[in-house]
């Protein structure tokens, strides 16, 4: 048996019937011009010959001395590929309201913790002759660069390809690796979710902490910076119950791109003054706007390139203002550029060590708040996790089917009701939103503000 990283397993004690801990992916495709009425059946009997997964998706967690130790990964000889791998269908006309809302209710669903900790749905009816396949796996299983990765392994490159062997069962040390330019040229990659902290449970531990990080602390936020615990309370920034809203939309990644070498800014930059103008909108058609501007926590990987597909997490954070009370869409930019670019470059400077510890010393009191319930009480650490995972450029299929979208499902906690995470796909930015239904009414509204603060800055 293998014991869990102290960060991976953080994920575990934050989960409950509310906050569940799994991150997930919709996925769509269009059906191939000569697929059959049986396409999807023939898929699904395919998969089902695969009844003998691999790591990380054959691991299911133990706990010794009925859990007073530390968890740890064990084979699950009992392993049953039909609980896992389900096939479903949307009522007609199978829009795509009708596919955001099922997947709003999958998602919300806690994990079965005496199974491996992922779930696949193949769902079929959805209008001009599309289907969409959901993912969700345990945050302690994965981090957002590895479950990409996992995803598109079982996908290929060409129309003419023929089926690949699904997630579950790909033969990864065998496999090509992938170029390194990909994660490369994104500069620091997003994650679906924010870094938490290791769960710290010895004084010296965090007294250790407390004297390695103080000075990396101090400086975070000097000049354009913001440091930890500046945002104001918001609505997003209450307790949250297990019921979710999710909504997605594509952007053509070329008008972004000339948006962004307009303004002399990275694609990063006008992903955040998007959400920093739409939530600026949200928040005004609520009556709710906070004087001061509105923190984002933008994750960033610090995995090595050629460990991308391995498990576990490896991320960070960059704390940045949104300027969501600056009305002007350009100074808004400005000062949102600014804020990354001081994040990065205090990042840059530090080593993997410091790194480690400051991610670790600036989420223990956000790991303690959602343990003791101080959370969605209090000010908050930030106000919304704002993500940007770099996909694949080039277009995939599945046996044919041509992926369409490639939309992340993320993860809420107490005290942050909303998650915003963007994922590219060929010439497409695919933003995800999932949200507390009961905290945040009209998410869907949302879409309508990111179109028009990227209108703005055009």
């Amino acid at each position: 048996m293998k014991k869990l990283p102290l960060m991976d397993a953080a994920w575990l004690t934050l989960e409950s019937a509310a906050t569940p801990m799994h991150v997930g992916c919709l996925q769509l495709f269009r059906l191939p011009d000569n697929a059959g009425d049986d396409y999807l059946q023939q898929l699904m009997e395919y998969w089902m010959d695969f009844d003998q997964p691999e790591s990380p998706f054959d691991r299911k967690l133990a706990w010794p001395l009925k859990g007073l130790k530390q968890p740890h990964w064990a084979k699950a000889d009992d392993f049953d590929l039909g609980y896992h791998v389900r096939h479903s269908a949307l009522p007609k006309p199978g829009r795509v309201r009708e596919l955001l809302m099922l997947v709003s209710r999958l998602h919300a669903s806690l994990l079965d913790r005496s199974r491996p900790l992922w779930e696949l749905h193949l769902i079929e009816g959805l209008e001009d002759r599309r289907f969409a396949i959901y993912t969700k796996i345990h945050h302690c299983v994965v981090d957002g660069v590895a479950g990409m990765r996992l995803m598109q392994d079982s996908l290929s490159n060409s129309e003419q390809g023929s089926y690949l062997p699904p997630p579950w069962a790909q033969q990864r040390a065998a496999r090509k690796q992938r170029k390194d330019s990909e994660a490369a040229a994104a500069g620091p990659t997003a994650l679906p979710s924010q870094a938490l902290g290791t769960m710290a449970g010895k004084a010296s531990s965090v007294s250790a902490l407390a004297s390695s990080g103080s000075s990396m602390l101090k400086g975070m936020g000097g000049g354009k910076g913001v440091a930890p615990y500046q945002a104001p309370k918001s609505m997003i920034n209450t307790r949250v119950s297990n019921a979710r809203r999710f909504v997605a939309q594509s952007y053509d990644l070329k008008r972004i791109r000339a948006v962004a070498k307009k303004h002399e800014a990275t694609i990063n930059d006008i992903v955040v003054a998007m959400c920093g103008g739409a939530l600026r909108r949200y928040l005004q058609e609520h009556e709710a706007l906070p004087d001061k501007p509105l923190i984002g926590d933008v994750p960033v990987s610090v995995r090595p390139a050629d460990a991308a597909k391995e498990g576990g997490n490896a991320i960070s954070m960059i704390l940045t203002t949104l300027a969501t009370d600056e009305a002007d869409p350009v100074r808004r930019l400005v000062a949102i550029r600014a804020s990354m670019q001081a994040g990065k470059d205090k990042l840059a400077a530090m080593s993997a060590k410091k790194i480690a510890n400051y991610t670790t010393l600036v989420m223990l009191p956000f790991t303690i708040g959602q343990l003791v319930g101080t959370a969605g009480r209090i000010r908050p650490m930030f106000n919304v996790v704002i993500s940007n995972v770099p996909g694949p450029r080039e277009p995939l299929y599945l046996n044919g089917a041509r992926m369409t979208g490639m939309y992340p499902v993320s993860l809420l906690f107490n005290g942050q009701a909303m998650n915003i995470t963007v994922t590219s796909y060929e010439d497409s930015l695919d933003f995800g939103i999932i949200a507390c239904r009961r905290s945040l009414p009209s998410v869907q509204r949302l879409i309508d503000h990111l179109e028009a603060a990227l209108a703005e800055l055009e």
